[in-house]
């Protein structure tokens, strides 16, 4: 069962928290130890990462000890890194003897008593979690009296928003961001605010202060809470934080990775241990890493993500992970982040790098450390893949449908992205916020099927008169999904709402497969059903196929494909202006081409261009309309005479910049219809589409033959045109391979074929295949192949995977090792 307990939780609900008690270490605590302080110092001062971390960090501290003041004083979003600095130095030199090490937290107690302590309570910049790992940092450093009066303002912390010192869950939920608080530890966003005041609740226990009981009644809280209910809904969400990147790597991504790591060494409770293994912490690493698209490295731009640099916004959460995890990618991530040189200037510290790296776990790229080039994130029901790891130039694709769990989860479902030297499809352009910008949260911003019922009533259709004055959108009828954004579920803000599932998926070198029911994404009133299937193919060609199948509740509601595109696409038949430069209908041509952009980012990796070759195979009948170009890029839906403007909002001209999309509207007025495309991914120099025909095999099966331009034998893909979605895939003269009906996880996690256990494959796992598999045929770990048995064939196809991955690392999808 997906989501049974694990067995700790469990004996947690049953028996209580991870420890009869929680013990508390002395001072310092959190991130650092005095047990964990010799080796810091010794590596402050080795050779390596951390040695230069630390050299910048003391830049940092010696340029605040002689001015006293912050660079950012009255910044509410800029931490106080002096501090910071000033705090892990006072500890590392004072462990190295230095006479002068007392300096670091004189400064840090001078500032705070600029305005005899204050500046810790509500009327200073307000970074109290920063505060209170400083405060425990600088612990011994501090009088008696020091202690009492810093505490007295920085224990007021824990009653911000909830009004008492607990976890409350006030107007939120374990999978919302302000629950956390984001990542400069502020009031901002910040409800619960769970990681901030957990810092402050383990650097005042036992401190002498006011606050005490304050503090030991969140801890009971955090203790109590965590393990009974916060890691259950971790199990269900998966790796992939429920609200994107975007407001994940603001906060959740980072500070929930800290919160439990000040606990470990605060308790000696190690609590990422805790849940499934697909749990939240245990696949965060997985997540980020395949989010990262090979030709900027960079997010994608899911949801609300703002595409941000993968190895800068990852540094802070990837130490941690790595240590905790014994995980080579995650090290090898850390290890990315140039730090630079010291500046005065708003700059990003590597704090985390130098307290939580562990220099003796051997850092591996993806590639090297033979990860699958595809993955599904079953929680968010998120399916990513690639061509190959560790190589700018590789095809990347995203395809996802899943459930509704926070606030700012967007409702994209059955949407899908692809990238190769720049994007070749992507969502709608800019970087709206779902406050303000109301098109950038709704359907006409994703890759999805419309059904327009005239209507149909939405929510969300414009926020305030002052919002649009400043630069916000409405977003009228759209005939798309039904608007869960901002959605509470009438004040159950832990509820699961059902909007799309991945129901099947399956993974090996030659192809990733992935089917999608996003029936309950819609209004039922309108759709009877909505699927969607998912097929990419690897090799010296690469294509992608796309499936739909919709059943409409009324004959007369228009189906329109959407596509979002970031370069002017040339398309073939008898062409119709509808608005010079800009709008464009073609009634019977079914091809389309265009060349990838980054759209708008300027430090690529890749070399070159790509090109898309889309071919438009069913409905029978279809309209191609193109769309776009300044001031047509966010346009309404084209059968809602209220949206015929362009919906810009003040920021639609930052990355992504996807100036045009394709709109394939079903010719018929039939209540079920067909949308079947097949794209093709080359080089830019590439002009000549490979040849695709449309395979009829009656009513039941849909089928498609693509031969390769290059020679290559014939490829044929059916798919189920009713009932369950199925399918066939056959290569050649060899015999069809059917298309899973369910989630075949086995090859993606990394186990199907690795008999000796050693976390890879190898000649070794072929030759124990052929000693053991006849023994237990039924075992899924040698079934290579996924055909449902154990034969000869799985060894074969095992040292063809091992062969391929050695020699033709375009099919197999890692480079040489």
């Amino acid at each position: 069962m997906r989501h049974a307990l694990s067995t700790l939780t469990i004996c947690l609900l049953v028996f209580g928290s991870a420890s009869a008690e929680y013990q508390l270490v002395d001072h310092p605590r959190m991130f650092i130890t005095k047990e964990t302080l010799p080796l810091l110092a010794e590596r402050a001062y080795g050779t390596g990462t951390l040695a230069g971390d630390y050299a910048l960090m003391k830049q940092e501290a010696d340029y605040f000890v002689g001015r006293g003041v912050l660079k950012k004083p009255t910044s509410q979003w800029h931490p106080p890194y002096e501090l910071v600095s000033a705090g892990i130095c006072y500890l590392v030199e004072r462990e190295r003897g230095n006479a002068n090490a007392a300096a670091y937290a004189q400064a840090v107690i001078d500032y705070w008593n600029l305005d005899d302590g204050k500046i810790l309570s509500n009327l200073g910049n307000k970074h109290f979690g920063y505060y209170a790992l400083i405060f425990d940092w600088i612990y011994d450093a501090m009088t008696q009296a020091e202690r009492e009066k810093f505490g007295l303002y920085l224990g007021s912390w824990l009653y911000w928003y909830t009004n008492k010192p607990e976890i409350t869950l006030r107007y939120g939920d374990w999978l919302y961001n302000q629950t956390w608080g984001p990542a400069h530890l502020n009031v901002g966003n910040t409800r619960d605010g769970i990681t901030p005041k957990l810092f402050v609740a383990l650097a005042l226990s036992g401190a002498g202060t006011s606050n005490e009981d304050a503090s030991k009644q969140f801890l009971d809280s955090f203790d109590s809470r965590i393990p009974a209910e916060c890691i259950p809904r971790f199990d269900i969400m998966g790796g992939v934080w429920s609200e994107s990147y975007g407001h994940g790597s603001y906060g959740p991504t980072r500070v929930i990775p800290w919160a439990f790591e000040a606990w470990r060494t605060a308790t000696g409770q190690n609590w990422f241990e805790l849940g499934e293994p697909n749990t939240y912490l245990k696949e965060l690493n997985k997540w980020a890493v395949h989010l990262n698209v090979p030709f900027s490295n960079r997010t994608a731009y899911i949801d609300d993500n703002q595409g941000a640099p993968f190895f800068s916004s990852w540094l802070p959460t990837a130490p941690i992970l790595a240590a905790r995890y014994n995980d080579p990618v995650a090290a090898w991530c850390a290890q990315q982040y140039d730090r630079g040189t010291w500046s005065t200037r708003w700059r990003v510290l590597p704090w985390q790098r130098l307290l939580s790296f562990d220099p003796d776990i051997e850092p591996q790229s993806p590639g090297q450390a033979l990860w699958p080039v595809a993955r599904l994130f079953r929680g968010a029901g998120h399916v990513y893949m690639r061509g190959r790891w560790d190589d700018p130039d590789a095809t990347w694709a995203f395809f996802g449908a899943g459930p509704w769990l926070a606030g700012h989860s967007r409702d994209d479902e059955g949407h899908f992205m692809i990238a190769r030297k720049g994007w070749l499809v992507s969502r709608a352009g800019g970087m709206g916020h779902n406050d303000w910008d109301y098109y950038s949260g709704g359907s006409l911003a994703f890759n999805i099927v419309t059904v327009f019922d005239p209507d149909e009533q939405y929510s969300r259709l414009s926020p305030s008169e002052s919002a649009l004055a400043d630069g916000g959108t409405k977003n009228e009828r759209d005939g798309g999904t039904i608007r869960h954004v901002y959605g509470a579920n009438g004040g159950n803000y832990g509820a699961v709402l059902a909007r799309g599932k991945i129901t099947a998926f399956k993974h090996d070198w030659r192809y990733t497969y992935a089917a999608a029911d996003m029936t309950k994404g819609y209004r039922s009133i309108k759709i009877k059903e909505i699927t969607r299937q998912f097929l990419y193919l690897r090799g010296e060609q690469e294509f992608f196929i796309i499936f739909d199948r919709v059943d409409a509740r009324n004959e007369k509601f228009p189906k329109t494909w959407f596509l979002h595109i970031p370069t002017e696409p040339s398309v073939s038949g008898s062409e119709t202006e509808l608005t010079a430069d800009h709008v464009y209908s073609y009634s019977d041509g079914n091809y389309s081409t265009w060349l990838s952009d980054p759209a708008g980012i300027d430090d690529v990796l890749s070399s070159g261009r790509s090109r898309a070759h889309l071919t438009t195979l069913l409905p029978r009948e279809f309209t191609i309309t193109k769309r776009g170009g300044a001031g047509y890029q966010f346009w309404g839906h084209p059968h809602e005479p209220t949206a015929q403007y362009n919906h810009a909002s003040k920021r639609a001209d930052d990355p992504p910049v996807i100036n045009w999309r394709l709109e394939v509207e079903a010719g018929q007025q039939v209540n079920r219809d067909y949308f079947l495309h097949v794209l093709e991914v080359t080089d830019e120099d590439v002009t000549t589409p490979s040849e695709v025909t449309l395979l009829d095999q009656g009513s039941a099966v849909t089928g498609v033959q693509i031969v390769p331009s290059s020679g290559g034998e014939p490829i044929e893909v059916y798919f189920s045109s009713e009932g369950a979605m199925s399918g066939s895939i056959k290569f050649g003269s060899a015999e069809p391979e059917a298309l899973p009906s369910a989630v075949d996880t086995t090859l993606e996690i990394g186990s199907r074929g690795d008999i000796d256990g050693d976390g890879r494959l190898s000649i070794a796992d072929a030759v124990n295949m052929l000693l053991f598999g006849r023994r237990d045929p039924g075992r899924s770990i040698s079934d290579f192949n996924g055909d449902g048995q154990f034969t000869l064939a799985d060894i074969t196809d095992l040292l063809g995977y091992l062969i391929m991955r050695a020699d033709y690392p375009t099919l197999a999808g890692t480079g040489k090792n």
